[in-house]
């Protein structure tokens, strides 16, 4: 009982780990539009909306959302450098680098100062690959 058990629990950690099944391929979303766009331009568009609500939010309410708002986008541009990022990757680059001396800095920056800082991420931001929407309504 316990050699079939254990070889019941290898099977199906194989299994899991494999995908669960022999066909290698993902799943179609059945949507075209979907499936057509590249890892690259999907990372691109959410990056670029993240980025575009960032300076938004700066924009309106200063100082303040830059220090509440860049903690969490620095923690999801942790690990951009294992994506699959083409010719981008440069950009990204800029951009983390900027949002660390941004947050290096916003003990005793001005609101004028981060303003600026969110503008010029916000224009990195344009060089990323896919759409978002570059003047987001934000509260």
């Amino acid at each position: 009982m316990r050699t079939s058990l254990g070889a019941w629990c290898w099977l199906s950690a194989a299994i899991v780990i494999g995908g669960g099944g022999c066909s290698g391929s993902q799943p179609s979303s059945g949507r075209p539009e979907v499936e057509g766009v590249s890892d690259e331009e999907h990372f691109g568009a959410s990056s670029k909306a993240l980025l575009y609500e960032f300076r938004a939010k700066v924009r309106r309410r200063g100082v303040d959302a830059a220090k509440q708002e860049l903690p969490q986008l620095l923690e999801g541009f942790e690990g951009y450098e294992n994506r699959k990022l083409g010719e981008s990757a440069g950009v990204y680059k800029e951009i983390v680098d900027k949002l660390k001396a941004l947050q290096g800095t916003l003990g005793s920056a001005n609101r004028d100062a981060v303003i600026k800082a969110a503008d010029e991420i916000g224009a990195l931001a344009d060089k990323l690959p896919g759409k978002a929407n570059p003047n987001p309504e934000v509260e």
